[in-house]
């Protein structure tokens, strides 16, 4: 005869205190909610009818959120500056005939090398 287990397995079905802190720790972190919301054994879906239901959640949901917003952004600011032929945003270009020139030489020969196919 077997006997039961001295714990039982825990519910994944439901939201406890704890799963719900670790939830918004690594919401946090991440800003990604399907991750956190697996990170704890629960599924997105279920973190966003938690939030529905729940106004102190969903408050503390959008103070994680801002939290990992905000170090997205501290991320990019310490990101080296893109080249400016890599940029997604286009510069205009130079009105000064003298830098147009400069630029123009730079590229003769990257051109050259294009033409013949080398």
């Amino acid at each position: 005869m077997s006997t039961p287990p001295e714990h039982p397995a825990p519910d994944r079905t439901r939201w406890t205190g704890e799963k719900a802190a670790a939830f918004l720790k690594a919401l946090a972190r991440s800003g990604k909610v399907a991750a956190a919301a697996r990170s704890v054994g629960m599924s997105r879906e279920a973190a966003y009818r938690l939030r529905a239901r729940a106004p102190q959640f969903a408050a503390l949901w959008c103070t994680a959120m801002a939290a990992a917003e905000a170090q997205r952004a501290a991320a990019r600011r310490r990101r080296k500056p893109v080249h400016p032929l890599l940029a997604r945003e286009v510069t205009p270009p130079p009105r000064d005939v003298d830098t147009l020139a400069r630029r123009a030489s730079h590229l003769a020969p990257a051109q050259s090398h294009i033409r013949r196919g080398n």
